[in-house]
């Protein structure tokens, strides 16, 4: 399951995408409102974004529109990174994958559009403060991930079949997305999972993010917040798992 050379693959492709967007994010800067700095926030880190929201719409109740939508733009975006790395790592898988990020997608746009829509124009704009995700400790943190989850995943799925692969996917989701989606995309190629599993897996490591995500809602940004999260987030999850059922 492990190659040096694949490996470090990732930890560039996964680099890159945070690095462009966080390049977009401090050039567009406030110009263009919370769409924009949820999509290229979510581009750098989603789980970063979702903390500094949460917690300037708790000390700011005109914010709480705001942050609602940049938490749940940002949520979205997830989707749309799987939907790139896919595409380059295992595009055999993607046929399978799409209907579960579009639905995602689709309805958190919803959500999404009818929040900004509730936003006063005069709320002031922050951006998020994040740290260039290209720097050399970073990549090698994300790689030293990259590696223990793939071979965790390989290791639990040859031991105890999808069971074990998904209770990784759960507990390594929670704090990471991109990392068990390339080992699961990496183990499909390999030929060790279905199509099947590996959307599975991909879906529930999404939805344990989420869901890590939403409750740093609830204790950073309180109750007032979440309840406005939790509509958006709920319909990605909808959107998600109706993807899922339907394959």
């Amino acid at each position: 399951a492990f190659n040096p050379h694949q490996a470090w693959l990732m930890v560039v492709l996964i680099s890159g995408i945070s690095l462009a967007g966080y390049a977009a994010l401090h050039v567009v800067g406030t110009r263009y409102g919370a769409p924009l700095l949820g999509f290229f926030g979510g581009l750098v880190s989603s789980t970063a974004t979702t903390m500094i929201y949460a917690k300037h719409g708790k000390s700011n109740q005109a914010m709480l529109n705001l942050a609602a939508s940049v938490i749940v733009i940002a949520g979205m975006v997830v989707l749309l990174r799987l939907l790139v790395v896919s595409a380059v790592v295992a595009f055999g898988a993607l046929p399978s994958l799409l209907p579960v990020l579009a639905g995602g997608l689709l309805f958190g746009l919803v959500v999404a559009l009818y929040n900004w829509r509730k936003m006063s124009n005069t709320t002031e704009l922050f951006i998020p403060e994040t740290s260039n995700p290209a720097e050399l400790h970073t990549a090698i943190g994300f790689g030293l991930l990259y590696v223990i989850v793939l071979l965790g995943s390989a290791w639990m799925a040859d031991i105890a079949g999808s069971q074990g692969l998904y209770a990784v996917a759960l507990a390594s989701g929670l704090t990471d997305v991109d990392a068990i989606t390339l080992s699961s995309l990496r183990l499909f190629n390999l030929g060790q999972l279905s199509e099947q599993q590996t959307v599975t897996a991909i879906t529930l490591a999404f939805l344990a993010n989420l869901a890590f995500k939403f409750g740093m809602v609830v204790f950073i940004g309180g109750w007032m917040l979440a309840r406005q999260v939790a509509i958006g987030f709920g319909a990605i999850a909808c959107g998600v798992l109706l993807g899922l059922f339907a394959l």
